[in-house]
């Protein structure tokens, strides 16, 4: 069986919808249900206990931090890590997971296809990931073997990409993650503010994991004068064509219904 660890902050709502969907569709698929509080101030813990799963609360939270307690209170050798905003996708997403992770006791982790691009990859390598800088695990759904976890935790200090950083560090141990034929609905809304949050920790996450320099300023203002102006003068003028094939669309539209009166 499988345990299902999911982080949470003030998210009650998306994860409302998460567990009602887990456990309608696919109760006799876990073991349980592990949410990882960081000290919500909305109705999180009354989703929570209202769906029976077991809720324990971070202080000091890191992704990492949250996602090594999580796994610590897990009963079952396999960890789903989930978001609030994830939902297995497929009747069979479970008993698959299962099947695969059977073949061998080398896998560490699970990443399931979210893109055109990653199914392409996943085909051309067999299913086995090949570059856990760029394409290891997603900490958003993921699968995590917790006898490989206990010799290898989670970086409880990085403030972003730590599925990244494990992928790679597991890997370099000569274990193995694969990519599987199963997917995820990720819902998130983010505004903008949380989208540019979300590129600044990530990037500067990622560029500890590469050792990549800072970029330089002359860089930083050349794409930032690239944007407003070459970028939305092209917007622009692509903005006026649409509105103006938009306008003779409705001419046309009026022309044809007036043709039938």
């Amino acid at each position: 069986m499988i345990s299902i660890v999911i982080r949470n902050k003030n998210e009650g709502r998306a994860l409302e919808n998460t567990l009602s969907i887990l456990t309608k569709l696919y109760s006799n698929d876990f073991e349980e249900i592990i949410i990882v509080d960081n000290n919500s101030t909305d109705n999180s813990i009354e989703v929570a206990k209202k769906f029976n799963c077991k809720i324990i609360t971070i202080d000091n939270f890191t992704y990492g931090r949250a996602i090594n307690f999580g796994i610590e209170k897990a009963a079952c050798k396999y960890i789903l890590l989930l978001s609030s905003h994830s939902i297995p996708i497929g009747n069979n997403f479970f008993k698959n997971t299962l099947l695969e992770l059977g073949k061998s006791d080398n896998i560490a982790g699970v990443r399931y296809i979210n893109s055109i691009e990653n199914y392409n990859r996943a085909i051309q390598n067999d299913f086995k990931i090949q570059n856990p800088i760029y394409c290891g695990l997603l900490a958003s759904c993921c699968i995590i073997n917790k006898e490989i976890w206990k010799e290898n935790k989670f970086d409880e200090t990085l403030l972003a990409v730590e599925d990244k950083e494990w992928s790679v560090r597991v890997m370099q141990k000569g274990y193995d993650i694969i990519d599987l034929n199963e997917t995820f609905f990720y819902f998130i809304n983010r505004d903008s503010n949380a989208s540019l949050k979300k590129y600044r920790i990530e990037t500067i996450a990622s560029s500890r994991l590469t050792n990549k320099k800072a970029p330089s300023l002359v860089r930083i203002f050349g794409s930032f004068l690239k944007k407003i102006i070459f970028f939305n003068t092209i917007n622009y003028f692509k903005t006026v064509g649409y509105a103006v094939k938009v306008l003779r669309t409705n001419l046309e539209i009026r022309k044809g219904i007036k043709s039938n009166d």
